[in-house]
């Protein structure tokens, strides 16, 4: 299996995170309107993310069993991060995205997040892609929907967060869904 990473988009680069990304992360970790549909805990410390970035530190390429963040990087700037979380099998991944106010509404998580999918399906042979998010989280429901995925299921007050119970959606599609959108 040929590592793909860093891997570059029409305008984008997915890349791993690295020490001088620590303070952008930071910053947009503990910005309200990015944290308010997120599940880390806040407020998000300098150390936290140092520590997470230093595990990072010679990641090259998505490994099953080892979830990781990705940094987004466009025209030279860390503009986010895609979650992946990739089953210690190789076929089942969690998906999930994060990108800084100002580059919101721009097509960016989306054209970051097909080129994840793509990668994940076509170059890893996962077979099933899933986002978990809360209802309240209308734009990314439409992003993902957008990458081809369905609503597969609601649970009801199924997620601890921050102190309160949230409901839980599931999008999801399979191999064979995400090749027959593609046509």
């Amino acid at each position: 299996m040929r590592t793909v990473y860093p891997l570059r988009t029409d305008r984008l680069l997915l890349r791993r995170l690295v020490e001088e990304d620590i303070d952008v992360i930071t910053e947009y970790r503990n910005d309200p309107k990015i944290a308010e549909f997120q599940d880390w805990e806040l407020p998000v410390t300098r150390e936290r993310v140092d520590r997470q970035v230093a595990r990072m530190s010679t990641w090259t390429d998505i490994v099953p069993g080892e979830p990781c963040n990705i940094g987004i990087e466009y025209d030279g700037e860390l503009i986010g991060d895609l979650y992946v979380g990739l089953d210690e099998h190789g076929g089942v991944a969690e998906i999930g995205f994060t990108l800084r106010a100002g580059y919101q509404g721009r097509g960016f998580a989306h054209e970051a997040a097909h080129a994840l999918i793509t990668d994940l399906i076509e170059r890893l042979g996962c077979h099933r892609i899933f986002g978990q998010l809360s209802p309240k989280n209308a734009r990314s429901a439409a992003l993902l929907a957008k990458l081809g995925m369905h609503l597969e299921c609601l649970s009801p007050k199924s997620f601890w967060c921050r102190g309160a119970w949230d409901d839980n959606m599931v999008y999801a599609m399979s191999d064979s869904e995400w090749r027959a959108s593609a046509v």
